[in-house]
């Protein structure tokens, strides 16, 4: 019998009623290492299955399936054995005898035999890294002692510099401070909406709250558009006093299309004074979206930052080309015959349309960046224009055509 290092919990028991399915077995490998000799049954009592290792006549082991790495039956270790007892003392023979090993999740045969490949071939290059080796200037080193000498840290199962991870450390302390706050800030507004001398404590707490992990908390507030207006404007005031990066991003949602007027222009002009370029980089790319709204929403949120830079991409989106799909039962279809009779019908397949649409929204803003010059929906034109404007062209180009 053999029964070394075990780490999991394991239970012996006298034999008992319960019917249970025995499983022809030899070895139960344990994932916390070390491993069980016997012969094997499994009982399911539904909610927690668990094998019975039965060591010799007079103990047995019951052992949790969570806790097992694998069952290795008795029929393939005795294969296993032929084959040591027929692999020649060659690197390439144990190699090969080792991944075999690892097909059938003979995990310690596995490594063992690694270990010989590389002490009959120190140089089995295939060997090394799968003992988790690196060939380093001519010389075979481990990859966690190669790693660190550059700086590296492992951090679940992967290298990193220490940097990336105190970012990623440093994401997800925000992320569990921000929760916290979901939760406080939910807790004060009940109180509030229960009345009495705890509300207005709580309504104190609420306005003293400058933490900036709160941000994402009132960020959420905000966007909850089933909140009087009132209770909206307060949140956006928090947002704004905060002033960090997730204030900026929930008051440029709000700002984009918000369906109270008052607060989404609220919001964008908390951006004009506070985070002019965060705003345009989020509006900008929305003109090129084949959601028209979503292209004439940026364009009325852009009016609020009105600079040159944008002049271009305003150009482009002054004209812009959207899909639309005619369901089939909406489509109307005339038809002539020969003798000159006609009629119409409806139905056949769905039909996809490409509409070119002129943004008025755009061609404002574009209005207003470029003073008294206006040429309509022309975008060549403009960009003649803006390309006289950036060469230092003196004349007049609506004269000189």
């Amino acid at each position: 019998m053999r029964h070394q290092n075990l780490l999991a919990p394991l239970v012996c028991f006298a034999a008992t009623a319960i019917t249970v399915s025995s499983v022809s077995a030899d070895v139960v490998q344990l994932r916390g290492g070390g491993q069980v000799e016997g012969s094997v049954a499994r009982i399911d009592p539904g909610k927690a299955p668990y094998a019975v290792v039965q060591v010799d006549d007079r103990i047995k082991v019951a052992i949790p399936e969570s806790q097992i790495n694998r069952v290795a039956e008795a029929e393939k270790l005795a294969e296993y054995r032929e084959k040591v007892a027929a692999t020649p003392a060659e690197a390439e023979q144990h190699y090969e005898l080792a991944r075999w090993c690892k097909q059938y999740l003979l995990h310690a045969q596995y490594r063992y035999h690694l270990q010989i490949t590389v002490k009959l071939d120190p140089d089995h290059s295939r060997a090394r890294t799968a003992l988790g080796y690196a060939n380093h200037e001519g010389r075979w080193i481990r990859v966690a002692e190669l790693q660190k000498s550059r700086g590296l840290i492992a951090v679940g199962g992967k290298y990193r510099l220490p940097a990336e991870v105190m970012i990623t450390q440093n994401r997800a302390d925000a992320e569990l401070k921000s929760k916290v706050w979901q939760s406080e800030i939910t807790r004060l507004k009940k109180l509030v909406a229960r009345g009495g001398d705890r509300a207005v404590e709580a309504q104190a707490e609420l306005a003293a709250i400058v933490d900036p992990f709160a941000a994402f908390a009132f960020g959420k507030e905000l966007q909850d558009t089933m909140q009087s207006r009132e209770v909206r404007l307060f949140w956006l005031q928090k947002l704004a006093a905060l002033a960090n990066a997730p204030a900026f991003e929930a008051l440029a949602k709000v700002g984009l299309s918000d369906p109270d007027s008052v607060i989404r222009e609220q919001a964008l002009e908390v951006l004009r004074e506070k985070a002019p370029a965060l705003a345009i980089a989020n509006y900008l790319p929305l003109l090129r979206s084949s959601d028209n709204a979503k292209v004439r929403n940026a364009a009325f949120a852009l009016s609020y930052f009105p600079d040159p830079e944008i002049a271009v991409p305003l150009i482009d989106a002054l004209v812009t080309e959207h899909k639309k799909v005619i369901p089939a039962n909406e489509r109307t279809n005339v038809a002539f015959n020969n003798a000159g009779g006609g009629g119409m019908s409806t139905g056949g397949k769905a039909q996809t349309i490409v509409m070119r649409v002129e943004n008025l929204a755009v061609l404002t803003l574009l209005r207003q960046i470029e003073g008294d010059v206006n040429y309509g929906y022309d975008q060549i034109r403009w960009r003649q224009h803006i390309a006289a404007k950036l060469s230092g062209y003196q004349g007049d180009m609506r004269r000189d055509e």
